[in-house]
């Protein structure tokens, strides 16, 4: 029987929506922002002492299925701890991670999702019974990308906002400072700056000037110097007839770029500096969808 959450791929074949995946799995983990865990309706928590176990946890749900062996575990999180003893405290995370995610397991009992291999290999399969925000974010990416390019605009631009609800959760595990998590950030921005630049692109032709404002904001969120989102909102000052505004927008991007960064002015930004400063602007100011400012 199909889902009442279901939707069609490009294929015609039906696939649960995405909420309904969050709903279903046993297992919920939100890596965006602060972290929380949940089993059921239960919150999952690891005591302070056990920092490592729960690193051990994260760099698994942020590389589901993808094996790594105790040493590479040590090299990546007890880097200045000598190896025999970071092993036994790798031994240690390790037993206590399992028995806080399924506390039924007997003495010789294998984990559902934690899989032990030769030579001391580990991975970690999600299935189906983890649901994990970042798994989420990739699958709305991937619809997202996969509806646009079949020129689905609607559906594209579902996916994609749904992607851009991201970007105000907060960085990935915000407040761990470990740096083997950064690449993983800049991973989940870069993927976020490539959604709401499309989903931008769409917005100017086919959403309203709230929608696209909206993601242009978001864009600020995750690149200050966006040419993109900063010409947006100076555009839809200008329509505003707030001049003041839009020049005040275009000066702090200027002075930015130029001051902060180091960087010369790009050219249009240069001509649109002169437009507003040099000529007189209709109240009106020009259209988006003429695309007076290249946006397209």
């Amino acid at each position: 029987m199909a889902s009442a959450y279901a939707v069609e791929d490009l294929s015609g074949n039906e696939v649960d929506h995405p909420r309904e995946l969050e709903r279903e799995a046993p297992y919920r983990a939100y890596l965006f922002g602060h972290l929380r865990m949940y089993r059921g309706d239960h919150r999952v928590t690891l005591e302070a002492s056990r920092k490592k176990g729960l690193h051990i946890l994260l760099w698994f749900l942020l590389n589901p299925g993808k094996p790594c062996s105790a040493d590479q575990f040590v090299d990546t999180l007890w880097p200045e701890t000598e190896p025999d003893k970071a092993i036994r405290g790798f031994d240690v995370n390790m037993h206590v991670l399992k028995r806080l995610l399924e506390p039924e397991l007997g003495p010789r009992e294998r984990s559902s999702f934690i899989h032990h291999h030769a030579h001391r290999v580990y991975t970690f399969d999600l299935e189906d019974l983890w649901w994990t925000d970042v798994a989420d974010l990739e699958l709305l990416f991937r619809r997202g990308h996969a509806y646009d390019i079949a020129g689905d605009v609607a559906r594209a631009r579902f996916y994609y906002r749904r992607v851009s609800g991201y970007v105000s959760q907060g960085p990935l595990l915000d407040g761990e400072s470990n740096s083997w998590l950064e690449r993983y950030r800049h991973k989940y921005v870069l993927m976020c700056s490539q959604a709401l630049t499309r989903l931008m692109q769409l917005d100017i032709d086919y959403g309203t000037e709230e929608e696209l404002l909206e993601t242009a904001y978001q864009m600020l969120q995750l690149e200050r110097y966006n040419q993109l989102a900063t010409k947006v909102i100076i555009e839809a000052s200008l329509r505003q007839g707030n001049r003041g505004r839009a020049v005040r927008r275009l000066e702090a991007f200027c002075d930015a770029v130029q001051h902060d960064l180091g960087m010369r002015l790009p050219r249009e930004f240069v001509e649109l500096r002169h437009q507003l400063l040099g000529t007189r602007i209709s109240s009106g100011g020009p259209s988006l969808r003429a695309a007076n400012l290249h946006l397209r």
